[in-house]
C-alpha cells in the first residue's frame, strides 16, 4: 500500500513539472514573438501586467503575436 502510494506521489510530481516546463517554453515562446509589441506597447512591464497589456491592445498586436498569446496556457 505505502509503495503505490509512493508511485502515485511521484507520477503526480512528474506530471506536475513537465505543466510547468511546458507553461515556461509557451511564455518564452510569446515573450519572444511579442517582442515588438512588449517594447512599444508595454515597455518596462512584466509578467502578469505585461500579459494584461498585450491583451488590452490586442488590435494592435501582429499575428504572430496574437498566435503566441492565444496558445499560452491560463496560470
Amino acid at each position: 500500500m505505502k509503495l503505490t502510494s509512493l508511485v502515485l506521489l511521484a507520477a503526480l510530481v512528474a506530471g506536475a513539472s513537465i505543466q510547468v516546463q511546458a507553461a515556461e517554453r509557451a511564455n518564452s515562446q510569446a515573450t519572444e514573438a511579442c517582442k515588438t509589441e512588449l517594447q512599444q506597447l508595454c515597455q518596462g512591464q512584466k509578467g502578469q501586467q505585461a500579459e494584461q497589456c498585450l491583451k488590452n491592445n490586442e488590435s494592435k498586436l501582429s499575428a504572430q503575436c496574437k498566435g503566441a498569446i492565444s496558445s499560452t496556457p491560463k496560470q
